[in-house]
């Protein structure tokens, strides 16, 4: 087994002194809604935990939330979750890791291989997911084809900026967040969206 497909528990594992800084998340699925602390460990961005390890997602400090998102009176010092069952991470605040330049995914960033004479731009899409409609901007190089993003495999969690999120369940329930992380396996069906000119 090699360093990439350990467990997220692997984090948990090392000692206190080696989860590193932890990023506040809200974390959805189907049927579970929680907010709590992801622990980085040996990695500096949260995209590339959850990208490059398997397994459960370690939450610390978890309160669970209603479908609507209200907190519930429940709080759990941690809890795993399977990462097959969550449709989106996210976070109310844009992290570092989206700023532009390297590294970033913003134009000019890092996301997936570097490839040259292209630039990334941000491009709005809508995905649905089982439970979800959820709209936001992905960075993607300009030449990027819409069958090609959605037969892609890497990342398995795609970053979107400027997320609003529209439960299928109940439409009444929208929330906004500046950053995702949304499940490639949980998304059903996409579509880019295009603004017509005005003029």
């Amino acid at each position: 087994m090699t360093d990439w497909d350990r467990p997220l528990l692997g984090v948990e594992s090392q000692g206190a002194g080696a989860q590193g800084r932890r990023q506040p998340i809200e974390l959805v699925g189907m049927h579970l809604r929680l907010t709590g602390l992801i622990a980085l460990g040996r990695f500096n961005r949260l995209s590339d935990l959850v990208n490059h390890t398997r397994g459960y997602v370690v939450v610390h400090d978890a309160r669970l939330l209603r479908r609507n998102g209200d907190p519930t009176r429940l709080t759990l010092p941690r809890i795993l979750v399977n990462q097959d069952e969550i449709s989106f991470i996210a976070q109310m605040d844009v992290p570092e890791e989206m700023d532009a330049g390297p590294g970033g995914y913003g134009p000019g960033g890092e996301m997936d291989r570097p490839q040259m004479g292209y630039e990334k731009v941000a491009r709005e899409f809508v995905l649905f997911t089982p439970g979800h409609t959820i709209s936001g901007s992905i960075h993607l190089f300009g030449e990027t084809e819409l069958l090609g993003f959605a037969d892609a495999n890497d990342p398995r969690f795609v970053p979107v900026v400027g997320v609003r999120a529209q439960s299928l369940a109940d439409r009444r329930v929208i929330s906004h967040y500046a950053f995702a992380l949304v499940n490639r396996t949980q998304m059903i069906a996409l579509s880019e969206v295009i603004h017509e000119d005005a003029g």
